[in-house]
C-alpha cells in the first residue's frame, strides 16, 4: 500500500520522525507521511479554528499563515473546513504546509478539500496521520489528531473558535505539552469567537499580527497560561451513542445554537462535541450561520417517529 500511495511509514525511532512530537507523553509510535518529509525537522506553528468561520476570520488566518511562511516557519493545520483550510491554503502561494488528518493517509476528508490535499502532496507540502491506510474518519480520531497538531508545533494559534470547538481540545493538548498558546480576539457577541476570547482571558497571548507570534519564539518571552479544561478524548462507544440520542432528541428542523443545545442537553461540552461530530459526519445534522445546527430529515435516521 505504501508503494501504491507513495506514503512513507516513519516509526518513532526513525531520524525523520519529528523531535518535538517524539517528546510528547503519548507520541504516535508510527506515522504515515505523504509529501516532503524534510518539513518534519523544521520549525512549525499550528493555526487552527472553527469550521463555521467568517470570511474575515479565514482571511486573517490565511494572512497569518503566509506571514509565518515568509518568516521561515512551516504552518500546520488539520485540513478541516473553515480556518484549517485557510491556513493550509498557503500551498497555493507556493509555501509548504503540513496537514494532519484524522483518517488514513489515502482518505481525504472533507471531500471538498481534495484539490487542497493534492496540491499539498504534489507541491512541496506534507500530509501525515497515525491511522492505518483506508481508515475513515470517526469522531474519536479528531482529538487524537489534535494532539499531533500541537505536538509537532512550537505553538498553537487559535482563530475564531467557539467555547465548544475542537480547537480548545488542541489548545489543552498544547498546554499539557508545554507549547505556547495564542489566540485572535473576536467580537464578544459572536459565538464563533467565544472560545478564542476565553483563551485570552485565561492567559493565551493575544495575536494582532504575526509579530506577536514570532517575538515569543525569537525572544522566548514568559507566558502565564493555565490549563482550565477537562477533556474526555476517548469516550466509550455506548456512552457516545447515548449522547447522540440525547442530542437528536433536542433538535428539529429549526436551527438551534450549539451552546444552547449543550446547555439544554445536560451533556458535558466535550461529550456533546464528540456526538455532534459523529452526527455531522453521518449527515444527520447540518450547520447554519451563527454556530447553529438543525436536524436533516432526509437522512436515514428516524427522528421523532409517531
Amino acid at each position: 500500500m505504501t508503494e501504491k500511495t507513495g506514503a512513507k511509514i516513519i516509526p518513532a525511532c526513525d531520524p525523520d520522525y519529528p523531535g518535538l512530537l517524539r517528546n510528547i507523553l503519548d507520541c504516535p509510535p508510527v506515522i504515515a507521511a505523504l509529501g516532503d518529509t524534510s518539513l518534519l525537522n523544521q520549525e512549525m506553528i499550528a493555526i487552527i479554528g472553527g469550521r463555521n468561520s467568517s470570511i474575515n476570520g479565514r482571511k486573517f488566518a490565511n494572512k497569518l499563515a503566509l506571514d509565518l511562511s515568509e518568516a521561515g516557519f512551516i504552518t500546520v493545520s488539520g485540513l478541516a473546513k473553515g480556518i484549517d483550510t485557510a491556513a493550509n491554503s498557503v500551498i497555493y502561494k507556493n509555501y509548504p504546509t503540513i496537514a494532519v488528518v484524522a483518517s488514513g493517509i489515502d482518505v481525504v476528508y472533507p471531500r471538498e478539500n481534495i484539490d487542497l490535499y493534492e496540491q499539498i502532496v504534489k507541491n512541496g507540502g506534507l500530509v501525515i496521520t497515525e491511522l492505518p491506510f483506508a481508515t475513515k474518519p470517526k469522531p474519536q480520531y479528531f482529538p487524537q489528531r489534535n494532539r499531533i497538531i500541537s505536538g509537532l508545533s512550537l505553538g498553537v494559534v487559535v482563530v475564531e473558535a467557539s467555547r465548544h470547538s475542537g480547537s480548545l481540545i488542541t489548545a489543552n493538548f498544547a498546554l499539557n505539552q508545554g507549547r505556547e498558546v495564542f489566540a485572535v480576539s473576536g467580537f464578544p457577541l459572536d459565538l464563533r469567537c467565544s472560545g478564542s476570547n476565553y483563551l485570552i482571558k485565561n492567559g493565551a497571548k493575544l495575536v494582532e499580527s504575526v509579530d506577536d507570534i514570532i517575538e515569543s519564539f525569537r525572544f522566548n518571552l514568559p507566558q502565564s497560561q493555565r490549563n482550565l479544561f477537562n477533556i474526555v478524548a476517548h469516550p466509550e462507544q455506548e456512552e457516545l451513542q447515548q449522547a447522540k440520542s440525547i442530542i437528536v432528541n433536542h433538535i428539529n428542523s429549526v436551527p438551534i445554537n450549539v451552546d444552547e443545545l449543550i446547555l439544554e442537553s445536560g451533556l458535558s461540552p466535550d461529550m456533546a462535541l464528540m456526538a455532534l461530530l459523529e452526527l455531522e459526519m453521518e449527515n444527520k445534522i447540518e450547520r447554519s450561520p451563527g454556530n447553529k445546527i438543525s436536524f436533516v430529515f432526509n437522512s436515514c435516521t428516524a427522528h421523532g417517529s409517531n
